[in-house]
């Protein structure tokens, strides 16, 4: 209510629901918040001196968790997005308004002390009950260790695979409803399980760091793509660019030569649950923590598929693994897809692989059947998984691929066998010859040379774009290209422009590379050219990229410009994010 201007142009049951669903993250809070008092309240002892120590802890934590959203009701304002932990980065800049804050906001002070006073008035206190009902000790030992369960479960809001948090509640059409659904003591509190992230200060303010990457070189060519073009994003699990060298994926190989290929790009980060904000959003993994596990998870962000959406788009994302597998529903929904297809989603489950959910095959077959009741023109997102440990073929394919030198050689060939049957049954649909197809890999996985287990190898996967009746011959195929550069070259084929966009890539139909940005193991990296910078705090870096192996340092006076580009991403990035004003 008191942000009302936000959800005004809302409907009731639109504005009403996320408060509903929200529940059970308030539920979930009111357990964590009293889990002390809980645990206490569990011991067999009824005495003044220790009731006392019981009300204590209940009015102290349920004050401090009340006063938070109280708080935030205003904060929100400012911050655009629920409390979290690197609120303490601007502390010291709100202590030293402490006094003009509180005579400025002085009914929400009031409406604190309020609260306070009314729990500690309310509070029901042993002394006042003539007749307490007393258990009988030999029961306590089971009584509390079912309290204790029913409270661990509640916390976790059930007893689903992976415990509650704050991104799932973003999964409306409006991304501002799940703020209604979410509490701001409990996107505070997870956000307690990262580190503070500090604000970096390398320049005097943040525009000239922004200043010096909008510097740089952006030329874009005389291109025009396939306006309301559908757009399939095949994302296959743990494909190094080796895999492809080697000639493991003999149908990629021979689907390549008719699109757009690069085989010099850069995953953004080393997991899968870094890949998806990479290519789906466009920004690269430069936490220690994944970015929708991190604090900012609640950030806003515009995806390809809020972006898509809004052009009359049908959004929609597949995985065959179990449902809550990494998050990646609670994620892409978040994010704007309108639908999520897991394991539960597949109509045979005697098709499940024993481990981490349907056979690539069989889930190519029924994402192609999904694709045929699509309404166009449509956004799809295909995440394959058989090329995951352990591996896993179904018995119909044994035998029939190549088991090179790796264990994962294997299970290669049958991916990329699944995604030649997929092409051949639906290369004649009507959708077919309307569609943009990329495909790319999350990450790399098990490598054998030298040059795909270096440093920059470890993060080579290929990247490639194909439409049935669009010749890329204009563009070139030798640059060096990166994930967070999808999301742009997307919306540059077709034809769709955006006010404003976050600084990592650009389209690959541009004649000049964007830097390469990446963070490994707490430091951060940026190629450009044929060289590339690492820092570690202050220490920097420069090395030749030719040299794979990164042997050959180059002197400090030759990175002097990549340190200044370097520097001015990570303080864009840190205090973008800590902001959440990234969009520039």
């Amino acid at each position: 209510i008191f942000n009302y201007e936000i959800y005004s142009q809302l409907s009731f049951i639109d504005f009403i629901y996320p408060l509903i669903y929200g529940l059970r993250f308030d539920f979930s809070t009111v357990l964590i918040v009293n889990s002390i008092f809980i645990i206490c309240s569990l011991v067999p002892v009824r005495i003044k001196l220790y009731d006392f120590f019981l009300k204590v802890i209940f009015v102290t934590t349920n004050f401090i968790a009340i006063a938070l959203n109280i708080i935030d009701l205003e904060f929100f304002k400012f911050n655009g997005k629920k409390l979290t932990v690197d609120i303490f980065g601007i502390a010291r800049d709100m202590g030293d308004q402490s006094f003009q804050i509180i005579f400025y906001y002085w009914y929400f002070v009031g409406l604190i002390i309020l609260t306070g006073v009314f729990y500690w008035k309310f509070y029901p206190e042993l002394g006042k009950y003539k007749n307490p009902r007393v258990i009988r000790l030999r029961f306590t030992p089971l009584i509390a260790l079912i309290s204790l369960i029913l409270t661990f479960v509640g916390i976790r809001g059930g007893i689903q695979i992976r415990s509650i948090s704050p991104k799932q509640a973003y999964i409306f059409k409006h991304y501002d409803l799940g703020h209604l659904a979410m509490n701001s003591t409990y996107t505070l509190i997870r956000s307690l399980e990262s580190e503070e992230t500090k604000k970096i200060s390398f320049f005097k303010n943040d525009d000239i760091a922004i200043r010096n990457i909008k510097n740089e070189k952006q030329e874009k060519l005389d291109f025009k793509g396939v306006a309301r073009s559908n757009v399939i994003i095949i994302i296959l699990e743990s494909f190094s660019q080796e895999y492809i060298n080697e000639g493991y994926a003999p149908f990629l190989n021979k689907l390549f030569k008719k699109g757009l290929y690069f085989d010099k790009n850069f995953a953004n980060g080393r997991r899968s649950i870094e890949a998806l904000p990479s290519i789906l959003v466009g920004m690269p993994s430069l936490l220690d923590t994944p970015l929708y596990q991190s604090q900012y998870q609640t950030n806003h962000f515009k995806s390809l598929a809020s972006v898509l959406n809004k052009k009359g788009y049908n959004s929609s994302f597949f995985h065959g693994g179990k449902t809550g597998t990494m998050d990646f529903d609670a994620y892409t929904l978040s994010i704007g897809f309108s639908k999520y297809y897991g394991m539960e989603d597949y109509p045979d489950q005697k098709h499940f692989d024993g481990s981490w959910g349907i056979y690539d095959d069989k889930f190519l077959n029924f994402f192609g059947d999904k694709l045929d009741q699509n309404k166009k023109p449509f956004l799809s997102v295909l995440f394959t998984l058989s090329s995951h440990q352990p591996y896993s073929i179904p018995k119909e394919f044994q035998g029939k691929f190549p088991k090179g030198t790796l264990e994962i050689h294997e299970s290669i060939g049958y991916v990329d066998e699944s995604l030649r049957l997929f092409f051949i049954k639906n290369k004649n649909k009507d959708w077919f010859e309307n569609t943009l197809f990329i495909i790319t890999a999350d990450h790399t996985q098990k490598t054998k040379g030298l040059k795909f287990n270096s440093t920059l190898g470890k993060y080579r996967v290929p990247l490639f774009f194909y439409h049935p009746n669009f010749d890329f011959k204009e563009v070139n195929s030798k640059q060096v290209t990166q994930h967070v550069d999808i999301l742009p070259s997307v919306l540059d084929f077709l034809n769709l422009e955006q006010d404003k966009n976050l600084l990592y890539g650009r389209s690959v139909m541009s004649s000049i590379s964007a830097p390469i940005l990446n963070s490994i193991n707490g430091s951060y990296i940026l190629l450009k050219d044929n060289q590339m910078i690492r820092m570690n705090g202050e220490k920097a870096t420069i090395f030749d990229i030719s040299d794979d192996l990164l042997t050959e340092k180059l002197s400090r006076e030759r990175g002097e410009e990549l340190e200044v580009l370097l520097k001015s991403y990570i303080q864009y990035s840190v205090n973008g994010l800590i902001r959440n004003d990234l969009y520039k």
